[in-house]
């Protein structure tokens, strides 16, 4: 990837993290609130995503989630740069007649 096309922010930010299942809808409601996609399996295992995420309130946003939790929990946090990838398909001269 050229040097141009490196972006220092994220485009997509994906979170996992086990809650208390008694504070599921505080959690829930909470992020999604701020614009994330959220899916809880089994009442207390957490994705997050959020597409282009402000990264400054990180901390604050996962202090809020402990408070709301009634105590911490690990959070694996990854983010994710989208690649401008273009492809260019030619045909085939000959293929092409044939096919005419």
């Amino acid at each position: 990837m050229s040097p141009e096309m490196k972006s220092s922010t994220p485009d997509l930010v994906r979170w996992s993290f086990t809650i208390d299942p008694a504070h599921r809808e505080a959690i829930e409601g909470h992020l999604s609130d701020l614009g994330a996609d959220v899916l809880v399996r089994e009442g207390h295992n957490v994705l997050v995503t959020w597409d282009e995420p402000d990264q400054d309130d990180e901390a604050e946003v996962i202090e809020t989630l402990w408070a709301l939790n009634g105590a911490p929990f690990e959070v694996v946090s990854e983010t994710f740069q989208r690649l401008e990838l273009h492809t260019i398909h030619h045909v085939d001269d000959e293929a092409a007649a044939q096919a005419a």
